[in-house]
């Protein structure tokens, strides 16, 4: 399996609505999740919202017919700033670029959505991901929202200065 057997579609039919809330439910009993998102229940239930558009989208990644992966891009502080939220790949599927293909889709998203800069947060023993934000030019930057906790690492990218992707 690679990145070109790979097809990311927006969540917007409750199948594929239902297949996002799957995810995000694996998402969620992640160990790294742990104080991190108390409102999983109610925010998973409440899918697809806040990832609606005109100023976000919850995706799902598909390889050969099955579901990979999700994410998700929503507005922070338009019309500037979008957030990228919950991006997930199945322990079975990590380490063939996935993550890349579902973060890189949800910024083009952004950017179609009118956005200059993309935020994240990210919990501090995610090595991977922090290593795939710094590769697309994401920088590191002071927690963002107030609820956050002490440890969290936060990153910012403006959309225009993402690297194209490796040949």
């Amino acid at each position: 399996m690679g990145r070109s057997d790979v097809e990311i579609v927006v969540a917007d039919r409750p199948p594929l609505i239902a297949v996002a809330k799957e995810l995000m439910g694996e998402y969620a009993a992640m160990p790294h999740t742990i104080g991190r998102w108390n409102t999983a229940a109610a925010d998973i239930a409440a899918l697809p919202e806040p990832y609606v558009a005109p100023l976000g989208a919850l995706v799902v990644a598909f390889s050969r017919g099955e579901p990979v992966g999700c994410g998700g891009v929503i507005a922070y502080d338009p019309p500037a700033i979008a957030e990228l939220k919950r991006v997930y790949v199945r322990p079975s599927a990590r380490g063939l670029g996935l993550g890349e293909a579902i973060t890189r889709d949800l910024l083009g998203r952004a950017a179609a959505m009118g956005f200059a800069r993309v935020r994240l947060d990210t919990a501090p023993e995610l090595l991977a991901a922090q290593t795939l934000y710094r590769k697309l030019g994401f920088a590191p930057i002071p927690l963002y929202r107030e609820t956050m906790l002490p440890n969290t690492l936060c990153f910012e990218v403006e959309i225009d200065r993402v690297p194209p992707p490796a040949a």
